[in-house]
């Protein structure tokens, strides 16, 4: 099989600089969806070739040769980024937009912008590059293997992060995706505000509060300023996003939104909740 770096160098224009784009938790119950961006050039190819021969999609790397190999292209790539969404947004988008969204921030976020851009899949991210659409890219291609594994590496982290900030659920495990011992962990402890809500199986195992939706809408009434709506999102809806159905936080944004709208005329605008 072609090494996925000769792959590359057979589909750019020689002197020019191209990317791979690729994302890690989309299928995840729980955590954000993580997208990132590696940008090669010649330079990098002539001087770390013996590092990028190396590069393979991330789910054939063990977790030590992985992360290992994530801190080796972030120093050796002439620019790289990466971009996170988090359950909230991915619940309001769908999982679908909110990778997009992701590959498009990851892209948006680099020093370097490359010609070229390979993207892993079959859909594009409109990045307003130059997009080649590669299935299952991230064995093909060195770029796209580069970004899957920094995707990999960075998310992992986040959620080994999450397992501190909500013990019990194993996320430092099994990384947020639907196993046994996580569904276990989810029917003794709830749904957390780490959870992706709009999932099916979160769905069927939450406990939901119909008191809480109503402190929630009277505090969010209570509200007399934007600086206190922005307050409001962070220290009550996002805590108490897993014990919420998805529609009573539809509900919950629409009347965000109308009391920020109320609020417009004298203040700048906050975002909507993510």
């Amino acid at each position: 099989m072609i090494n996925p770096l000769d792959w590359d160098l057979g589909n750019v224009p020689p002197g020019v600089a191209w990317g791979g784009v690729d994302e890690a938790g989309r299928g995840a119950w729980a955590g954000p969806v993580v997208a990132a961006c590696a940008v090669l050039d010649a330079e990098t190819v002539h001087r770390w070739s013996h590092v990028l021969r190396g590069v393979r999609d991330s789910k054939q790397l063990n977790p030590e040769r992985r992360e290992a190999l994530a801190a080796e292209l972030k120093a050796i790539l002439p620019a790289y980024g990466i971009a996170e969404v988090e359950p909230m947004a991915i619940d309001r988008e769908n999982i679908l937009e909110a990778t997009l969204m992701a590959m498009r921030q990851s892209v948006s976020n680099l020093a370097l912008r490359p010609r070229i851009l390979f993207v892993d899949g079959n859909r594009g991210p409109r990045t307003g590059l130059v997009e080649r659409l590669v299935v299952d890219g991230d064995a093909l291609s060195c770029a796209i293997g580069a970004a899957s594994i920094l995707a990999k590496a960075h998310r992992d982290a986040l959620m080994i992060a999450l397992e501190e900030s909500h013990p019990g659920y194993g996320f430092g495990q099994h990384k947020g995706y639907g196993t046994a011992l996580h569904r276990a962990r989810i029917g003794a402890l709830g749904v957390s505000p780490a959870h992706r809500i709009s999932y099916a199986p979160v769905a069927a195992l939450q406990q939901v509060d119909e008191d809480l939706r109503d402190a929630l809408r009277h505090s969010l009434d209570r509200c007399a300023s934007l600086v206190e709506l922005r307050a409001w999102v962070e220290a009550e809806l996002k805590p108490s996003y897993g014990r919420l159905k998805l529609v009573w936080v539809e509900t919950l944004r629409r009347r965000y939104a109308e009391r920020m709208a109320q609020m417009a005329g004298t203040e700048g605008l906050p975002g909507e909740p993510e």
